[in-house]
């Protein structure tokens, strides 16, 4: 049996990390533990916002 290579995408790890930690707040603060739809796209622009910049921070300027 092969192992097949899995495929990651750097954007899925960081919003996967947002929901954590937005239910880690919920947990620790005394709340019921919810994601809304609107707060999950919330996370998803956060996770954007933050890819495009480790992405420009981390990018080398190719010079011709």
């Amino acid at each position: 049996m092969k192992k097949q290579k899995k495929i990651k995408s750097p954007i899925d790890e960081m919003i996967i990390d947002l929901i954590l930690e937005h239910y880690n707040i919920q947990s620790l603060t005394g709340q019921a533990e919810s994601l809304t739809g609107d707060e999950f796209m919330e996370l998803v622009e956060i996770a954007e916002l933050q890819y495009y910049a480790k992405t420009i921070i981390e990018t080398e300027v190719g010079l011709a």
